[in-house]
């Protein structure tokens, strides 16, 4: 498998060192209170057109290189606006995933260093515990081994030539041709092409009534998992939205072999927020590893793991995740061409291939 290291685009000016970056930024402050203001600020919007400049600004904040970091690539969606404030997983925040080593990986101490998780909780995480952990969960016996199911199933993507729909409001449509259903239906092909039976709840739980939908979904996964025993791992596919106040919509993008796709995250939900769900844990040490298995395939492809106090429905099953397939800026071939990497993935370790 080719990898591919993203590299920031200079679009002129001079490469600054992260050092310099900083003492610059340091004199311009002092200098526009000394009085010189306007050239001052004169400065700092050219300084703003500078790619490198801003890229080294970044990865002063963050603790990385520009060299290893993931960038947005924006795409003006007119039809994108802010998320329903009710959506604990609207807005959420990106954060650049460094390109994993080629050296041979020896232990968990080493796969950890792999591995990036978003802690929103006040709970401590240590990845290597997770890794060492070997979390796995297999396909045995007859039966549907996987549910695939969309809490907000509406959600949609940025049309292109050859998805070319109309979305509502919030970029969202329940033509399950254009929203999540459909990255659902791939995944489900692509898990059972590669030998693992996979049950497919195609229900909109978030149309005509935004609130409630998590209510919704988790009945139609009790019923399911109630019908099909054998289910041991349950999937909510859903897509991110990056937005800037004046309508932007950001994608996460990878390229992998040539291809420009979606990324991908990982949610994992807790029981922080007062709700029951005392195995999150095992959940957690199950999406690391699983992370850990992607991030050696297709670097780049997935988003650190965003780990937060809702629980997701999480608690209905172990083996139980929540997948941001791209976001809204992204395009349909963007987010399919991802879901089925991920899909032979999972499918690949399920079956012990």
């Amino acid at each position: 498998m080719k990898r591919r290291r993203k590299h920031y685009r200079r679009r002129g000016g001079i490469g600054l060192s992260a050092a310099v970056t900083l003492c610059l930024a340091g004199s311009l402050l002092v200098f526009a209170r000394a009085g010189g203001e306007e050239f001052a600020q004169d400065l700092i919007g050219r300084l703003a057109g500078n790619g490198d400049f801003i890229a080294r600004a970044v990865s002063l904040e963050l603790g990385l290189l520009p060299e290893t970091a993931e960038v947005y690539a924006p795409r003006t969606a007119a039809a994108a606006r802010s998320e329903d404030a009710d959506d604990p997983l609207a807005e959420s925040t990106y954060i650049p995933l460094e390109e994993e080593n080629d050296a041979p990986v020896l232990d968990a101490a080493d796969k950890a260093a792999t591995i990036t998780v978003n802690n929103e909780t006040s709970y401590d995480v240590d990845v290597a515990a997770c890794l060492a952990s070997n979390t796995t969960i297999r396909a045995e016996g007859d039966g549907p081994q996987v549910l695939i199911v969309h809490t907000h199933g509406s959600e949609s993507y940025t049309p292109d030539a050859s998805f070319p729909y109309t979305p509502t409001e919030n970029t969202r449509t329940t033509d399950t041709c254009y929203n999540v259903v459909r990255v659902g239906d791939e995944l489900q092909k692509v898990l059972e092409e590669n030998g693992v039976q996979a049950v497919h709840i195609r229900d909109i739980f978030d149309s005509p009534a935004y609130s409630g939908s998590y209510d919704r979904s988790l009945a139609a996964i009790e019923d399911a998992l109630a019908e099909y025993p054998t289910i041991k791992v349950v999937i909510d596919v859903h897509r991110d939205s990056i937005l800037t106040d004046d309508g932007t919509a950001y994608k996460t993008s990878c390229t992998i072999d040539g291809e420009e796709m979606a990324q991908l995250m990982f949610v994992v939900g807790t029981d922080e927020g007062g709700l029951y769900h005392p195995d999150w844990q095992d959940n957690l040490n199950y999406v690391t590893n699983l992370q850990y298995q992607l991030n050696r395939s297709y670097p780049g492809l997935m988003r650190p793991v965003n780990l937060r106090t809702q629980r997701f429905n999480q608690h209905a099953s172990p083996g139980s995740m929540l997948v941001e397939v791209g976001s809204s800026g992204n395009t349909m071939p963007e987010a399919l061409a991802a879901i089925r990497l991920f899909g032979q993935t999972l499918a690949d370790d399920l079956t012990g291939a």
